[in-house]
Formats: structure tokens, C-alpha cells, sequence
């Protein structure tokens, strides 16, 4: 069961990482040969993009975690279908941060918010990568056998 679980948050994990890190290639590659040196210094912008991605990194996965774990206060056991759809909604939701990176290449803003945005996506990549280890120790959170 355990290995089932791994596989198919694997599968999602994998899936949505492949499809952002392609497109932020693909949007840098495209920049770069506009041969556009000059940022859009729209620091609006700029902070409006990093906070969302700081959001979706960090603060609505933690805000989803409590909010599934407060819904089942009463219940003694969950099922594994249960567990397996909040884990990959969590990592729907995490997974989000990068796409502000592609937005923020796009709209030539600054290497500081190009910085910002890839902190948060690679925290949130390195955060909620399904390994054995994370699956068995939320398994017995959550009273999955």
C-alpha cells in the first residue's frame, strides 16, 4: 500500500515539476533571445508576485494541512483514498509557486524577484516531495495502516 501511495504522488509530484521547469526554460530561452537587457521595474508587481508565491509555498499548504486535520477531528481513523487525495491537493497547492517564476521571467522584472520566487519554489519543492520516510510518518499521523 505504502509503495502505491509513494507511486502515485509521485506520478502528480513529477508530473507538475516537469511541466513548470519546462516552461521556465522555454520562457528564459525566449527572453534571452529578444535580447532585451532592461528590467520592468515594477516593484508593485514584483511584490505582488513573490508574496503569491510565498502564499502558495508556504502559508496555503500549512493553512490546508489545519484545515483537513480540523475536519477530522472526530474521527478515529481515515481512509487511504482520504489521505492520498489531501496529500496530492497539497502538492497542487505547493507546486503553484514556481508558474509566479515563469510570470516574473516573462515580465522582465528583477534578478531579486527572480531570486525571491525561485527560494520559495524550491522550498516548496524540497518540502513536499513525497519520500518513503514523509508518507509513513504522516501515515501514522493520521492513522492510516
Amino acid at each position: 500500500m505504502l509503495q502505491k501511495i509513494r507511486k502515485t504522488l509521485l506520478n502528480l509530484y513529477f508530473k507538475q515539476t516537469a511541466i513548470a521547469a519546462f516552461l521556465i526554460i522555454l520562457t528564459w530561452i525566449m527572453v534571452f533571445f529578444q535580447h532585451s537587457t532592461s528590467h520592468y521595474n515594477n516593484r508593485t508587481l514584483s511584490v505582488i508576485l513573490v508574496s503569491l508565491s510565498g502564499i502558495f509555498g508556504l502559508a496555503l499548504p500549512v493553512f490546508y494541512r489545519s484545515y483537513f486535520i480540523s475536519g477530522l477531528k472526530d474521527a478515529k481513523k481515515i481512509s487511504t483514498e482520504t489521505f492520498i487525495n489531501f496529500e496530492k491537493n497539497i502538492i497542487k497547492i505547493a507546486l503553484i509557486a514556481p508558474y509566479f517564476l515563469i510570470l516574473s521571467i516573462a515580465l522582465h522584472l528583477s534578478e531579486r524577484t527572480h531570486i525571491l520566487i525561485f527560494l520559495f519554489s524550491l522550498y516548496a519543492l524540497y518540502y513536499y516531495y513525497p519520500s518513503n520516510k514523509k508518507i509513513i510518518f504522516e501515515m501514522k499521523i493520521f492513522r492510516i495502516k
